[in-house]
């Protein structure tokens, strides 16, 4: 007997092959009806006998393709049309966008293949792509997803490329990036004053290899915005990116073209590996094993990020030389957003690069290389954005309205919800710069417009000096307006991703979050929910002697913290900002211009001046990351323990000044710097097992949740995470987001919901 089948599919499922996929299927299952995209997702009517329809609608649930992400498929039954064929109907807009975009991916082997066989049409075709590979979000428009609502737009496909696209059972079925030399776009090379040099593919490959193997650094534009490149192994190339670039310290990422290189100096686990190789493509932080490249790829670290290539033209670049080893860093000047627009590129990156790599297709949505490491066969994210932007996060309840949250300040990346599902921008960087705050607006127009966007809810951070929480005062407009804690945030977006409900024990080490009590928090132990939470604990206060200035002179919170702790300030090793330490000590005593801070990056910045390792730093966290890479050296370790209070209202208080006093007694003793850096990680670790550990006593909870910048620190995270594991605490960790800012957003939405209900 005959049925009639209604089917929708709702997620990842444009883009990705997913009617091909269904159109065989159907072949397989002699079934008649049509399948076609709409701005819900895709939409099918099928008929046959009961058994072939079961069979088909298995197959959907089971077998979609790789890139998919099936959220959701509803299936209803429909009176007989008697269809006498199964076809693909073309697109339709419904009256709501609810389909999701897929990331952009890694080129596949198909693909790959078919680059380097001479016999191919595409064969060095730098846009090679089909249904299984290549750029999606970077280039789409808007929806349903289709050649007219993306970057392709303009490159009208040659009879062979249509003949390919309108085929199912070709592997390039409805590709919407899909072309070849004859229609699609091509490279360009100019020189930084935009003089043309060619608009070869091959002579482009050859040139560009012979400039960097001469010292030149290139500016090439990838999948969402330009790298800037030079070669790795070269000493005086490298000096001269940092120099142009504006970047002393912040390590470099490299790229070279297969795994063995990676493996001939940087050492790779399986689960790195895995990360190296997937589809994502992300920068993989790895230790250093031999050292090969320069010195200044990641000056006074032992850890190097790393991936292989991942767009057509980087494949046939490395095929030149299975040696090379490049710096493929963000195309921007030191805290910016990456370049990506041409015109955008030359007026920005000129000044950096002699050379630059493009070619006429625009980017839409820029996004910067995600970057990942690995502890305790753990994947965790520092960047989430190329690769892994716009997955959605699926939650069990539908919000009621649109939500928009604005992330924070630093590492940002805002997130948008509606339905049941949270979606978190590409990382967009520092908000300090005109520069990035125009990028973000810009992002937010695109997100709002490709998503069906209508916010009637907005949520910051407390802070009021946040350029994200002026943002969404201007956005809101007189619509519902909430602001949500830093650290709680921290504790809610790993709630989220881990289907917590809570009370947990809730973890948030940072540098920076404005506190309910108007300070600087960072140390929090807090007891919370999804809605709201206490502060059951912190490490105590400190004075930053002139507020922001002492973020980067660090050589002032090590002042502040010796005189804190009552001991000889005379003991801070100072060499340039010797003649300043009289006024900064007066500003100390008087309390003036000293906001309170009780942060664990800024005891981290202290601790680090005190040791003599830096007085001033370029970029957040060097004096953490220094201090770290000290810990590493030490062959043995001397150890130190300190003790907590509690006030009469209960709370936890860690005293700073102890850790200090402790540090200094070691100090004199003439214990080497590396294990009194080392000594001072064990203590945190230590002093932090006994907080929650005296939290469990108190609320009776074991579920503990760790979050915050601070624990991108190996050290830290690896020697709590262990301790309390041992104890027979549940340990949740952000494994879908970074462990820094760049996860607050998500945080905020789900605080944001719990208030709405409440």
């Amino acid at each position: 007997m005959l049925k009639h089948l209604y089917i929708r599919v709702q997620g990842i499922v444009q883009g990705v092959g997913f009617r091909p996929f269904i159109y065989r299927l159907a072949y397989e299952n002699h079934i008649k009806g049509y399948v076609l995209n709409d701005t819900e997702g895709v939409t099918i009517e099928a008929e046959a006998d009961e058994e072939s329809l079961k069979r088909f609608v298995k197959a959907i649930k089971r077998d979609f393709p790789p890139l998919a992400v099936v959220q959701a498929i509803k299936v209803k039954e429909g009176p007989l049309c008697h269809y006498n064929r199964f076809w693909i109907e073309k697109s339709r807009q419904t009256d709501k966008k609810n389909t999701f975009m897929p990331p952009d991916t890694n080129l596949c082997k198909d693909c790959l293949k078919e680059l380097f066989d001479p016999n191919d049409r595409r064969y060095h075709y730098p846009f090679i792509t089909c249904t299984h590979c290549g750029p999606r979000f970077s280039i789409i428009k808007d929806i349903p997803y289709d050649r007219q609502n993306t970057a392709m737009a303009p490159f009208p496909m040659c009879p062979d490329c249509k003949r390919e696209y309108e085929n199912p059972f070709d592997r390039r079925f409805h590709t919407q990036p899909t072309a070849c030399p004859v229609c699609g776009p091509h490279l360009f090379l100019y020189r930084n004053d935009k003089t043309l040099i060619s608009e070869n593919t091959d002579e482009i490959t050859q040139k560009t290899y012979e400039l960097l193997k001469k010292g030149h650094i290139v500016a090439i534009k990838g999948v969402g915005g330009f790298h800037l490149a030079c070669d790795a192994a070269n000493d005086a190339a490298v000096l001269k990116l940092r120099k142009r670039k504006r970047r002393p310290f912040k390590p470099f990422a490299l790229m070279t073209g297969n795994l063995k290189r990676i493996k001939d100096f940087l050492y790779v686990s399986k689960r790195e590996e895995e990360l190296l190789l997937s589809k994502e493509r992300p920068i993989v932080i790895l230790k250093e094993k031999v050292p090969i490249v320069s010195r200044h790829i990641a000056p006074h670290l032992t850890h190097i990020g790393i991936m292989l290539p991942y767009t057509p033209f980087q494949h046939l670049f490395f095929s030149l030389d299975k040696d090379l080893i490049l710096v493929m860093t963000s195309g921007n000047l030191s805290d910016e957003p990456i370049a990506f627009k041409d015109r955008e590129a030359f007026e920005r990156l000129s000044s950096i690069a002699d050379y630059f790599v493009t070619y006429n297709r625009e980017i839409i949505a820029q996004s910067d290389d995600s970057v990942m490491f690995v502890l305790n066969d753990n994947p965790f994210f520092i960047r989430r954005s190329r690769g892994f932007v716009p997955v959605p996060f699926l939650i069990r309840e539908n919000f009621k309205n649109h939500l928009f949250a604005s992330g924070a300040d630093l590492k940002n990346c805002f997130a948008v919800a509606k339905d049941n599902v949270i979606i978190l921008s590409q990382y967009l960087g520092d908000l300090e710069s005109l520069v990035t705050q125009q990028i973000y607006k810009r992002t937010v127009a695109h997100f709002k417009k490709v998503f069906d966007l209508h916010p009637e809810v907005f949520i910051s951070d407390m802070h009021p000096g946040y350029f994200t929480t002026a943002l969404a005062d201007e956005l809101a407009e007189g619509k519902a307006r909430l602001r949500v804690q830093h650290h709680h945030a921290h504790i809610a977006s790993v709630m989220a991703e881990h289907d917590l409900v809570g009370p947990v024990i809730g973890l948030a080490f940072d540098g920076t979050g404005y506190g309910t009590d108007g300070h600087i928090w960072g140390s929090e132990f807090l007891i919370c929910d999804r809605k709201q939470f206490e502060r059951a604990g912190h490490f105590s206060y400190f004075g930053l002697p002139g507020g922001e200035k002492a973020i980067k002179e660090v050589w002032r919170i090590g002042l502040s913290l010796l005189y804190e702790a009552g001991v000889d300030i005379n003991l801070l090793p100072l060499t340039k900002a010797q003649p300043k330490k009289g006024f900064i000590l007066q500003m100390l005593k008087k309390r003036l211009n000293c906001p309170l801070a009780c942060s664990i990056g800024r005891i981290f910045d202290g601790i680090a001046a005190i040791l003599g390792i830096c007085e001033t730093i370029s970029t957040e966290a060097e004096a953490a990351q220094r201090l770290e890479e000290e810990a590493f050296k030490a062959k043995e370790c001397s150890s130190f323990k300190v003790g907590f209070e509690e006030t009469d209202g209960g709370q936890i208080v860690i005293p700073t000044s102890a850790i200090v006093r402790e540090i200094v007694s070691f100090m004199e003793k003439g214990i080497p710097v590396p294990e009194i850096a080392l000594a001072f990680h064990r203590c945190l670790i230590e002093i932090s097992f006994e907080t929650v550990q005296r939290l469990k006593e108190k609320y009776a909870l074991k579920t503990v949740v760790l979050n915050g910048g601070a624990f991108q620190n190996r050290i830290l995270l690896k020697g709590l995470w262990q301790r309390l594991k041992e104890a027979g605490f549940k340990v949740f960790l952000p494994q879908k987001t970074p462990l820094n800012d760049g996860g607050i957003a998500l945080g905020q939405i789900i605080i944001g919901k719990e208030m709405l209900n409440g």
